[in-house]
């Protein structure tokens, strides 16, 4: 009885000593770990359940699902220096555990940085009148510059997307105004089309009718048939009675 009972003691003993100084970890589908033992690297943990020693062995745990940031516009000057804000929308997931730990303290901050640096560079090439045309063109140098940046921190960039342009107030105005002016030379080029056109139909119905004198008289008997004109016919003067005016 003696010995069933020190037996039960010395196993509860050995379960408190044990969860005193082991821990259970849970590595989900969307994670991974990085263990490290006295203070050195292992290998990279996949899905499961680990028990880590206290003080001896630990896990840096990374969610690798993907993830959206944007990266806040800085002014940035362009090609003829016009100082805008670009923003930028990113989508990137981590696919090498390992660095995006060791490489960078915070690889967030990081991509931040990277990103405003290679937009600085495509801005400052670009004069300002273009910037809204040329926004495929600062995606794709901003994913050619992007791409081995984040390699480098463990990361793959997924997507990459020029969110906003913003103009000074005073380049606001003048973009709109162009526009307006724009707008109203068009306007007035359609108006002066549309004059032309009436003139030259006017234009070829005179020269058919000159050329064709039945063509008017069939005119006149169709209008005054219809009854939806006044037609004014003259008269010689010698044909009408004494005292009528012509």
């Amino acid at each position: 009885m003696l010995a069933l009972v020190a037996l039960i003691i010395v196993a509860v003993v050995a379960y408190v000593v044990a969860h005193a100084l082991v821990d259970r970890v849970v590595v989900y589908d969307y994670q991974r770990a990085v263990l490290y033992r006295r203070g050195r690297r292992v290998r990279t943990l996949e899905t499961g359940v680990y028990w880590v020693v206290r003080d001896v062995t630990s896990l840096t745990v990374l969610d690798v699902r993907s993830k959206v940031v944007v990266v806040a516009g800085q002014e940035i000057l362009t090609g003829d220096s016009v100082p805008l804000r670009v923003s930028v929308t990113l989508r990137y997931r981590i696919v090498r555990p390992e660095l995006a730990v060791e490489a960078a303290a915070s690889f967030v901050e990081v991509l931040h940085a990277e990103t405003q640096l290679v937009l600085r560079d495509l801005v400052a090439a670009i004069p300002v009148e273009e910037i809204i045309l040329q926004r495929q063109r600062l995606t794709d140098g901003l994913r050619a510059g992007l791409v081995p940046r984040t390699a480098a921190l463990g990361l793959e960039l997924e997507d990459v997307g020029v969110r906003d342009v913003t103009f000074p107030a005073p380049l606001k105005q003048l973009f709109a105004q162009v526009v307006e002016a724009r707008q109203a030379a068009q306007a007035s080029l359609e108006k002066a089309r549309g004059e032309t056109a009436v003139l030259r139909h006017l234009a070829n119905t005179a020269r058919l009718l000159e050329s064709n004198p039945a063509l008017l008289t069939l005119r006149t008997l169709d209008a005054a048939a219809q009854g939806r004109s006044t037609i004014v016919v003259g008269v010689p003067g010698g044909l009408l009675p004494p005292g009528v005016r012509t």
